[in-house]
């Protein structure tokens, strides 16, 4: 494959798997407790360097550059807005931390979703249906058709007792991994919250942290540079044409 193809399609490549990170996000705008992602670029080797028949650094015709590609997607996990709700089943977490959840497996999940509600045998979900826990780990069981709050410190209220609901914290953000929407499973350990730095906000949601302004002007930026290659595409194709139709009409 010609050079300069080679180059424009790595790059509408990594424009159109950018373009995917930047739609899910623009789905996601109106999502409680919703992180969004971005592409993160890198400069890609040559395809010959790629696949082990040249090395970097030999200065042969193989030591250029190969344009660029999507190496990870990572997640922004900055606070979305807060939008009250009145409703007591909402809750928001102010400051760090994460809801606990129960997961399909053993380990719990995490999210800052905290739109819950209780089902007809009163446990406490969340929206998606996913068990909410205690701080020992347990799924939170409440009296059906009995009120119940959340106080300003992370405790469920009903009848004259409380439970307290687990609100952890991973050593690393960079541990997390989304399993769901806004769902996240850590790769290491969590730890709960001092008691001293536990505040939630009763009646509140934390609403999705997707800027719709931003990502939309995020998607017509890579829409421009995906198209932008795909007219080099086609203008080293035509020039390709060209000059084999003028070798065959020299031959």
């Amino acid at each position: 494959m010609p050079y300069g193809l080679y180059v424009s399609a790595e790059g509408a490549q990594a424009q159109s798997q950018r373009l995917e990170v930047i739609a899910n996000n623009l789905a996601n705008v109106n999502t409680v407790g919703f992180k969004p992602d971005q592409a993160a670029f890198q400069a890609r080797f040559a395809e010959a360097i790629q696949e082990g028949h040249a090395a970097a650094g030999d200065r042969s015709v193989h030591d250029v550059g190969g344009g660029v590609k999507v190496i990870e997607t990572l997640t922004d996990y900055t606070a979305g807005r807060l939008q009250h709700t009145g409703s007591d089943s909402d809750v928001a977490i102010i400051g760090e931390g994460f809801f606990q959840v129960a997961g399909e497996g053993e380990e719990p999940l995490l999210t800052r979703a905290g739109n819950f509600r209780v089902d007809p045998d009163g446990r406490l979900l969340t929206g998606d249906g996913r068990p909410v826990l205690d701080s020992g780990g347990a799924g939170i069981q409440l009296a059906p058709n009995v009120e119940w709050n959340i106080s300003k410190d992370g405790f469920v209220q009903q009848g004259g007792g409380a439970v307290e609901l687990a609100i952890v914290q991973p050593e690393s953000l960079s541990d997390l991994t989304k399993v769901g929407t806004n769902v996240f499973a850590s790769r290491g350990p969590v730890n709960p919250v001092a008691e001293t730095a536990r505040e939630v906000r009763p009646g509140t949601l934390e609403m999705s942290a997707a800027n719709p302004t931003q990502q939309m002007m995020a998607m017509i930026e890579a829409s421009r540079a995906f198209e932008a290659n795909a007219r080099m595409i086609q203008t080293q194709d035509a020039a390709m044409q060209g000059l084999v139709g003028r070798l065959l009409r020299v031959a």
